[in-house]
């Protein structure tokens, strides 16, 4: 399926970075290493080689910035799973997409974006990762759910009309270990390096998507047989 360039919305070479988007930057990057609570404003500020009451000035307290860091590619990166699933859709010509196809729709864009979106896009990606693999009783986690809810609905109203026999408990089953996988596979940790050897990267994320479309599909089918 064919994917638009990620880097199309990336800052011109040699574009002033503003303030404002230095602290942003600064921060995606520490949230997405850190997390929320492992970060203070201090620690972006000084990352940013900014002033702290600049980002006090800019953004209020740290969660009002996390606020910020989400919402800032939220837009953009929510479209595009969207749009993936509508192209998947119309690809299918009036029927239900298979399941095979809603797979890739979904996690093809992502791992685009984060093999080949530039830096912004990796720590991106990662701060969404380790932000969703967090206890959802969290305040800070409102405007991550506000955004990406919609699109996981969508997502899983499109494998409950691929599998009309499967009973919807099944089907938020399935959608909830795909999530797990891209979840954890969008960390990078490193751990199927080490545990393969170096025989898998874990960062070629063309390799990964190849494998993953036809392992999961395999599940939503198995799934979808059982009560």
């Amino acid at each position: 399926m064919e994917i638009a360039d990620p880097a199309a919305s990336a800052p011109m070479e040699g574009a002033k970075t503003s303030t404002k988007d230095k602290i942003l930057d600064a921060a995606e990057e520490l949230f997405a290493e850190r997390g929320y609570y492992g970060v203070s404003i201090r620690d972006i500020t000084r990352h940013a080689r900014v002033e702290l009451a600049l980002a006090n000035y800019h953004f209020g307290p740290k969660e009002d910035l996390f606020r910020h860091v989400i919402a800032r590619r939220a837009d953009e990166n929510s479209s595009r799973q969207i749009a993936s699933l509508e192209a998947a859709i119309a690809q299918a010509g009036g029927r239900p997409p298979g399941i095979e196809a809603l797979v890739r729709a979904f996690c093809a864009p992502m791992f685009e974006r984060t093999m080949r979106g530039g830096p912004g896009w990796k720590h991106y990606l990662k701060l969404l990762s380790h932000t969703a693999n967090t206890t959802q009783s969290h305040g800070f986690l409102a405007p991550m759910n506000e955004r990406y809810d919609p699109v996981v609905a969508a997502y899983t109203d499109a494998f409950k009309r691929a599998l009309p026999a499967a009973s919807p408990r099944n089907i938020h089953y399935a959608v909830f270990f795909l999530q797990g996988a891209i979840v954890y596979a969008l960390a990078e940790t490193g751990a199927i390096n080490r545990q393969s050897g170096e025989l898998v990267d874990a960062s070629d994320f063309d390799a990964i998507l190849e494998r993953m479309v036809p392992y999961f599909a395999a599940g939503f089918y198995a799934l979808a047989g059982r009560d």
